[in-house]
């Protein structure tokens, strides 16, 4: 079960990530906007995963790594707050973009890059504690987690980028914590709390 859990929010932001419009203009200022409303929910399930994945990580790594996933889900829904449903509302009563919307868009890509650098980070560690404790087993996960997540750095959630991005963060989710779960901890149960 966990492991579909934690495949669940990449898989359903791949799939988001098809209707994602790529440009931003009175057309699609409405689907934009309810689009992001609903990513606001969805975003933050991701460092969820992220938090549950490292449940087996030594505490040395386990906390540093649980405060970026907690960066993650600030920054990154600052970004979906200001630039999706912020942007969006702005283009529907401006009935178009306008000038003053550049401001917004700037400070919200600021923190969303904060916030993909922190969920980097996070999937980093899970990666190397997986490897280390699952050993080959836990290669594909953690490659696929690890491209995805580079991604993710610099492709929010657009087609084709995004979307593959958030595909390879689901499959590498399922994949890592598939390989944690059908083998014993190399890890020494002492580091855990």
């Amino acid at each position: 079960m966990r492991t579909l859990l934690v495949a669940l929010p990449g898989l359903v932001l791949a799939g988001i990530g098809l209707t994602h419009p790529h440009h931003l203009d009175a057309s699609t200022a409405q689907w934009w906007q309810n689009m992001h409303v609903i990513l606001a929910v969805i975003f933050p399930l991701l460092g969820a995963a992220q938090w549950v994945l490292l449940d087996d990580s030594p505490k040395y790594v386990r906390y540093p790594a649980r405060v970026a996933a907690f960066g993650y889900v600030v920054f990154y829904g600052a970004l979906d707050a200001l630039a999706g449903i912020g942007g969006g509302a702005l283009v529907l009563q401006n009935g178009g973009r306008a000038p003053g919307d550049a401001a917004v868009f700037r400070i919200g890509n600021q923190l969303g890059t904060v916030g993909a650098w922190c969920f980097f980070a996070a999937s980093l560690a899970i990666a190397v504690c997986a490897l280390l404790q699952s050993r080959l087993k836990a290669v594909p996960g953690a490659l696929l987690l690890m491209a995805g997540s580079y991604l993710f750095l610099s492709s929010h959630i657009y087609w084709p980028k995004g979307v593959l991005a958030c595909a390879c963060i689901a499959l590498g989710m399922a994949a890592t914590s598939y390989a944690s779960a059908s083998g014993n901890s190399a890890i020494d149960p002492s580091t855990r709390t």
